[in-house]
């Protein structure tokens, strides 16, 4: 009789622990969806406060929509409309550097959401320091829609679709002898090819390089890690540099905008001249 209860104790165990740890998933969901809500809530009530002038009350409503945003984020819930609406209470809080950083990783997340171009261009088209990166060109994006209209995780779980479907045929003309599919597996292989290299081109282009966003007013490139070395140029908050190296508490970046050299020679050539040191505390990463 005491070994028969054993196992039903130990089963039972089990079953409490799966419960117990549902249950707290769950709450944990409710609690996350209450602080977005809440955070909402913040946020509309810091534009009505703005609409009717009461700027001081605005800013403390967007600054504690903000609080809520990232608390969130800090609790694990990656989501593209967290990431977006971060950006917007930063934007109303007249920190377009922080704004612009929020609203790529919710475009990371959400390639086809049009308010959150729509807003990196508004911002862009009030920066200081314009961008000197050429746009891509639009015959690219419609003959290679899916990379630009489907986000990471999308064309990973494509990819994987099409290659059991690829699979499949193939054991289906091995063993039922489905000689008709034939065509259809070079179609499938292909298919398969080019969605593996639109992945690791997008897996490359999000993870392999790291990007950042000036957040300070000014910012001063230097020629070496340090405040000793001379400044290059200047670039301003919201410009977008790209992270090559991390030395201490400095970046090594390479800048997208247009910029002014601060010295005369005329020699020297740009992808050497957009190259230089940042403080680490005068940018934040996307």
């Amino acid at each position: 009789m005491r070994q028969k209860t054993i196992p039903i104790f130990f089963i039972l165990c089990l079953v409490f622990l799966y419960e117990g740890r549902v249950l707290a998933e769950a709450l944990i969901r409710d609690n996350a969806a209450d602080t977005f809500f809440r955070a909402n809530k913040e946020y509309s009530a810091g534009q009505k406060a703005m609409a009717e002038k009461r700027e001081k009350e605005a800013v403390e409503k967007f600054e504690h929509a903000a609080r809520l945003y990232e608390k969130l984020l800090d609790s694990g819930f990656i989501n593209g409309q967290i990431y977006y609406n971060l950006g917007n209470a930063y934007y109303r809080l007249g920190m377009s550097g922080k704004a612009i950083i929020y609203y790529r990783r919710a475009e990371k997340l959400l390639p086809r959401d049009a308010d959150i171009k729509a807003n990196i261009n508004l911002l862009k088209r009030d920066f200081e320091d314009k961008a000197s990166v050429s746009q891509m060109p639009e015959i690219l994006k419609i003959v290679c829609f899916w990379y630009f209209f489907l986000n990471l995780n999308e064309i990973t779980a494509i990819t994987i679709y099409m290659y059991l479907v690829l699979m499949a045929s193939v054991l289906s003309v091995i063993f039922i002898r489905l000689q008709w599919l034939k065509k259809l597996i070079i179609i499938f292989a292909s298919c398969v090819l080019v969605l593996v290299i639109s992945l690791g081109i997008k897996v490359y282009s999000q993870h392999g390089i790291e990007r950042g966003v000036v957040i300070a007013d000014e910012c001063k490139i230097r020629y070496g890690p340090g405040e000793e070395y001379e400044p290059k140029f200047e670039v301003h908050e919201g410009a977008e540099v790209r992270i090559e190296e991390k030395k201490d508490k400095w970046y090594k970046v390479y800048v997208y905008v247009d910029v002014e050299d601060f010295r005369d020679e005329e020699d020297k050539k740009e992808v050497e001249f957009r190259i230089g040191w940042i403080p680490e505390a005068e940018a934040g990463k996307i």
